[in-house]
C-alpha cells in the first residue's frame, strides 16, 4: 500500500535527507548535450540550494539554460532499496548576479571551508520548481513523492492552508 505524504511532512523529509547529504550530480544541457557533475552543496532558504565551484563548463551550460536538476541519492544496492531526491528548478550564478557569492557564503555551514575559497570561486544557486522524493530502503515502496513549488515554503504553504480554512 503507498501513501503520499501531505507537502508539510514531504517538505519536511526532504530537508531532513538534504540536509543529512552534502554531494550530488547536477545535470546541465547546452545545445542538448546532456552533462553530469560531482558537486558539493548546502541548502538555504526555502529548500533553495547553494554550490561553491571553481567554474567549469556547467556555468556556461546554465547561462545558455538554467534548467537544471540535481540528484543527490543513498548508495545504490539495487533499485528496490535507495532513498534520494531530484531536484528540478532554474539556477542562476554568480557570473550572472554579483551578489550570489556573498549570498551563498552566509548560509555556508562549513566555515573552515570559506577560509580556504581562493577568490575564483563561483557559486550557482537552484531556485527548486519540483522535488521528487523516494524512500524505499525499508519497505521497498518505490512511490514517488512530488512537491511542487507552491509548497517549497512553509510560509507559503500554511497562509494557503489558513485560506482555504476560512
Amino acid at each position: 500500500m503507498t501513501r503520499l505524504m501531505k507537502p508539510d511532512d514531504l517538505r519536511r523529509h526532504i530537508k531532513n535527507f538534504l540536509s543529512g547529504n552534502r554531494f550530488g550530480s547536477l545535470g546541465t544541457c547546452m545545445n542538448n548535450v546532456p552533462r553530469s557533475s560531482p558537486v558539493q552543496y548546502f541548502l538555504g532558504k526555502d529548500l533553495d540550494i547553494y554550490i561553491l565551484s571553481a567554474g567549469g563548463t556547467k556555468f556556461q551550460n546554465i547561462s545558455h539554460n538554467p534548467n537544471v536538476c540535481l540528484l543527490v541519492n543513498t548508495e545504490y544496492v539495487n533499485y528496490t532499496r535507495i532513498e534520494g531526491v531530484q531536484v528540478f528548478g532554474r539556477a542562476v550564478t554568480s557570473e550572472q548576479d554579483n551578489n550570489l557569492l556573498r549570498e551563498a557564503l552566509e548560509y555556508c555551514p562549513d566555515w573552515h571551508a570559506i577560509d580556504t575559497l581562493n577568490e575564483d570561486i563561483k557559486a550557482i544557486k537552484i531556485i527548486p520548481e519540483e522535488i521528487i522524493y523516494l524512500n524505499s530502503r525499508e519497505t521497498g515502496d518505490r512511490t514517488k513523492q512530488i512537491l511542487k513549488q507552491e509548497h517549497m515554503s512553509k510560509r507559503k504553504s500554511q497562509a494557503k492552508e489558513e485560506l482555504v480554512l476560512h
